[in-house]
């Protein structure tokens, strides 16, 4: 049964429909396996394994650029603002979905995951030669960002044009599995390689003139040998290092800063060098993919851009599907996310007074729930069930978010958090389930770019979030997001299709 013919069934043949489905799933999967379906496609596995691998550089990439800009500058705000700029390049979801449509999304993923290995490759570089400045990972992030706007839409549309209609779901949630995994083990990765290779002491060879610039130039003697500490001490040894005592006076903090990043250069570079061999798997992996046949032939488009564009628009407009998933997915970027991203922290150190340790645990559990909730997704996922799940998933998801406004001890935040990452799983998944099952395979990239852009809200979230969290404190401002998303989420919900009748 071909793509166009499934798409066609009217609701009349709706039993005939599920038993095709199920008849698709079943044949050749051993029963224990059933969970596993799509990996049993050969392209399938190979675009998993890059999703995977796309999804671990994105988690590692956070910590490594947020940590070396923390460093060079001692800037919080800086930090914020480089982490900001890796989520720039959503604004250009839409017109990355229209190029999805309009060319070989196979060969378009190719060139793009090249771009990527040359910008990581390219900050390896200045590391290994110590030639990195604080520019360069504000253009690396907004070039990042950019390339991947345009990569996005086509891996996700990629898994349609991969799996057929019957295992489409099973397909898209193990797909969130793997991507919950990494929300764990990349940052996990990074910090391990950033702490592991970083030395406590170094010895460095100073000229006079260096010294006599950058440290007390009256007890200097140049006879001696010195050591620095990563906190900045000075030890000084007569006997060639055999021992040491203190010296006299210690480094400036301008000099201890860029001390402590060249002592941990090391790991820096084994992190950019791990990105560009997770980079190159998937270079790999779209080379050995067979070019896909997507259910409607691809022809050459004369069309301008714009119009396909407005083409998109008013296709997503007029599909129930599509819009009520689009809005409800701005909407928990918007009010659902920051909770995570912006208050996690307020309510960490001034709500339950711990310290980053507990801090990291409430992110973990909230990462944990979200595998569990992908794991849940395999066993009751499907299609016929695809919008009340998204529903339920997303006024489940405000419902925490105000709960945990009131609670008033850590013990308490971290299974509301365990909690809070399974419903995200359940809302997250199933809209990317209405998205891709409700658009034709010629709409499907422009459909997965105006998702990109529904991300664009959690900027503004974020921003309001802090503001109100500032003046009135982060119970309130939690309060407000979960107010808002349990409003939206109902004004929205008659309008979400009941069941797929495709």
């Amino acid at each position: 049964m071909g793509d166009d013919d499934f798409r066609t069934m009217n609701k009349h043949s709706a039993g005939s429909t599920r038993t095709a489905t199920r008849t698709a799933s079943d044949v050749g999967h051993p029963s224990r396996l059933r969970f596993l379906a799509a990996l049993y496609h050969r392209d399938f596995r190979y675009l998993w394994l890059v999703q995977l691998s796309a999804a671990f550089v994105q988690r590692m990439g956070d910590v490594v650029l947020g940590w070396l800009v923390l460093e060079m500058t001692r800037s919080p705000l800086l930090v914020g603002v480089v982490i900001a700029m890796r989520r720039v390049g959503t604004l250009l979801g839409p017109w990355a979905g229209v190029l999805a449509d309009r060319v070989d999304r196979r060969r378009l993923a190719l060139v793009l995951s090249v771009l990527m290995i040359s910008a990581v490759f390219g900050l390896a570089v200045l590391v290994y030669t110590r030639q990195l400045e604080v520019w360069h990972l504000f253009a690396a992030s907004v070039i990042s960002s950019m390339l991947w706007a345009f990569y996005q839409p086509v891996q996700q549309s990629l898994q349609a044009d991969i799996l057929p209609p019957g295992e489409l779901t099973n397909g898209i949630t193990l797909t969130n599995m793997a991507m919950n995994l990494t929300t764990i083990g990349g940052p996990a990765v990074a910090g391990v390689l950033l702490a592991c290779c970083r030395p406590a002491r170094k010895v460095w060879e100073w000229s006079e003139a260096d010294m006599v610039l950058s440290l007390n130039w009256f007890t200097y003697n140049p006879s001696r040998q010195y050591i620095t500490t990563s906190q900045g001490s000075v030890l000084a040894s007569n006997d060639y290092g055999l021992s040491w005592g203190a010296a006299l006076f210690r480094l400036p903090d301008g000099v201890v800063g860029m001390l402590e990043l060249d002592g941990a250069a090391t790991g820096v570079l084994w992190a950019f060098v791990l990105m560009v061999v997770l980079h190159t798997i998937q270079l790999g992996c779209y080379i050995m993919m067979r070019p896909i046949q997507p259910g409607r032939p691809r022809r050459h488009d004369n069309t301008a851009i714009w119009q396909n564009l407005r083409a998109g628009l008013h296709y997503s407009r007029r599909e129930a599907g599509l819009w009520t998933a689009l809005v409800l997915a701005g909407l928990v970027n918007f009010v659902g996310l920051p909770l995570q991203s912006t208050l996690l922290p307020v309510f960490a150190r001034e709500v339950f007074s711990v310290n980053a340790t507990g801090l990291g645990w409430l992110g973990a559990t909230a990462g944990a729930g979200a595998l569990l909730g992908s794991m849940a997704m395999i066993r009751l996922g499907s299609m016929q069930r695809a919008g009340r799940m998204m529903v339920w998933g997303t006024f489940g998801w405000s419902l925490l978010v105000l709960i945990f406004a009131f609670l008033p001890r850590y013990e308490l935040a971290l299974p509301i958090l365990a909690v809070v990452g399974i419903v995200q799983t359940l809302s997250l998944t199933n809209m990317t389930i209405m998205l891709l099952n409700t658009s034709t395979a010629d709409m499907r990239g422009r459909i997965m770019g105006l998702r990109s852009l529904a991300v664009a809200p959690h900027f503004l979230g974020g921003l309001l979030s802090g503001a109100i969290a500032e003046h009135f404190g982060a119970p309130q401002a939690a309060m407000v997001c979960g107010v808002v998303g349990m409003v939206v989420t109902l004004t929205v919900a008659p309008w979400v299709p009941k069941a797929d009748t495709r």
